[in-house]
């Protein structure tokens, strides 16, 4: 990411994070929208962020993103106050956080089974983007513009999904289920 497309991203979250900033929040990034520098200023704004890295940003420590690491590795290093670690399952993940300094955790996975993790890694599961996946609109256009009306789609419909968990007496209605009822 060059300097300047930074910065614009880093304006950008810090504008739409305004009106949370400075109240302790736990903010969890994208590895598009990360950066060390980005962390720092939301840090000051007392915000803590966690999140995914790609292994290339500048500032990344070349120690924890040239590690070799076997399945179930797990090192971290600490950049001033952003502890910065990389993990590895079944392939390398490259993580940063601020508000806990990582360790590893018992988690438990969909099947019931107990796995160990990064609790940062622990806690950047995603779960609206996990869904989406699953019930994606098919993107067979090669159109971007389309790819894009798609995606906004698959957010929109999760999200009305969600609040209709949250507001509707029947809890037990699948998010498959809402779909066909929407369509």
């Amino acid at each position: 990411m060059t300097q300047e497309k930074s910065s614009k991203v880093n304006s950008l979250i810090l504008r739409l994070m305004e009106p949370y900033l400075d109240k302790g929040h736990q903010l969890y990034i994208d590895n598009f929208y990360t950066n060390l520098q980005l962390s720092e200023c939301l840090q000051e704004r007392k915000t803590h962020t966690t999140g995914t890295l790609h292994s290339n940003r500048k500032r990344n420590p070349k120690e924890i993103t040239e590690a070799k690491l076997r399945a179930r590795e797990h090192v971290w290093r600490s950049c001033g106050n952003i502890y910065v670690s990389k993990w590895r399952d079944k392939r390398g993940v490259l993580a940063f956080a601020t508000g806990y300094q990582p360790k590893l955790i018992e988690t438990t996975n969909k099947y019931g089974l107990n796995k160990v993790k990064p609790i940062e890694v622990a806690g950047y599961n995603d779960r609206a983007d996990q869904m989406i996946s699953y019930y994606s609109c098919p993107r067979k256009s090669i159109r971007w513009n389309k790819k894009v009306i798609f995606h906004i789609l698959d957010i929109v419909v999760w999200n009305a999904y969600y609040l209709y968990k949250e507001t509707e007496c029947n809890k037990t209605n699948s998010f498959d289920y809402f779909r066909s009822a929407l369509i």
